[in-house]
């Protein structure tokens, strides 16, 4: 059955999840796609009044990419979506009050310059080649003990910033760093990441990488353990 949201939402209508829209997403209230649903095919810059406002925990991306934010206006922490089903949104889930479709254009010229733009924002994704469920991490995540993630990632996307991501908690362990693009499996640590961070805004780092001493950079880009 369908009925009318709030003003605010004029052009977004409650779908299932299998209805296939240009540029479309369907949120939902709980995770692994439970509860109340919806459909946006076109920006929403406020959630405040809909009844959704920080309530989405999960999602599926038809077609296009979409920006979530944890603010209106598309502001405060944001990550980029892709097409797929996330049965848990991570570090947004139940922070979510904007949201709009990007564009390739858009996307290109937001993340694609090798640089920093805004907020650091990092994909980890269950399977290989960004399959599976998502998690995305704004900044940091120091632990992923307890969000059900743990030793999970098996692939990667970094939308901006440079990473270290390690096989144990507080960034310790066997570790790595990548840059911006897309990672289809993780060799060295796969089903073994327990954290991560962004260290770096651009490439070639302005300064050294606040990495523990037990660890330095070796010219492939990659930590490597001293003695």
């Amino acid at each position: 059955m369908k009925r009318t949201l709030k003003p605010l939402l004029i052009g977004i209508c409650l779908a299932a999840a299998g209805s296939a829209l240009a540029e479309s997403i369907t949120f939902y209230e709980g995770g692994n796609f439970g509860g109340r649903q919806f459909t946006a095919d076109r920006p929403v810059t406020n959630l405040a009044r809909s009844g959704f406002n920080d309530r989405i925990n999960s999602a599926v991306v038809h077609d296009g990419r979409w920006e979530i934010c944890v603010d209106a206006d598309f502001s405060g922490g944001c990550s980029i979506l892709a097409p797929g089903s996330y049965p848990s949104l991570g570090q947004y889930a139940g922070r979510i009050s904007s949201m709009r479709p990007v564009d390739d254009a858009y996307y290109g010229r937001r993340y694609g310059n090798r640089g920093g733009y805004g907020d650091a924002r990092a994909t980890l994704y269950e399977g290989p080649n960004l399959s599976g469920r998502a998690f995305p991490i704004v900044d940091r995540m120091q632990n992923l003990g307890s969000t059900g993630f743990n030793d999970r990632a098996s692939s990667l996307r970094v939308e901006s910033g440079y990473w270290i991501f390690c096989s144990d908690a507080d960034f310790r362990g066997d570790c790595r760093t990548f840059g911006p693009g897309d990672y289809a499996n993780l060799p060295g640590l796969n089903n073994m990441i327990s954290s991560g961070r962004q260290i770096s805004d651009q490439y070639p780092y302005s300064s050294r990488p606040e990495w523990r001493d037990s660890y330095r950079q070796s010219q492939s880009g990659y930590p490597t353990r001293t003695n």
